[in-house]
């Protein structure tokens, strides 16, 4: 008797890998961890900082700061 044809085993199925990341940690070198880690710590402090800003002004329009009179200079003409 004659076997049936094998029909090809399909592989099995793998998750697709996603490339967002780039490496795992323990394959990354140091510079690139720290590039990475020093990129997040700059976003954060610039975000901090511009809301900060933001945040100042909206305070200083419900609070404003008490109206100082500059003293005036003395004049520069002088006569002689």
């Amino acid at each position: 008797m004659s076997t049936p044809p094998k029909a090809p085993q399909q592989p099995e199925q793998k998750y697709p890998e996603f490339k967002f990341r780039t490496k795992p940690v323990q394959e990354r070198s140091i510079w690139e961890s720290y590039a990475g880690t020093v990129s997040g710590l700059y976003h954060g402090i610039t975000a901090f900082a511009g809301i900060g800003l933001l945040v100042s002004d909206k305070l200083e329009e419900i609070f404003p700061s008490p109206k100082e009179t500059a003293p005036k200079p003395a004049s520069s003409s002088s006569s002689t």
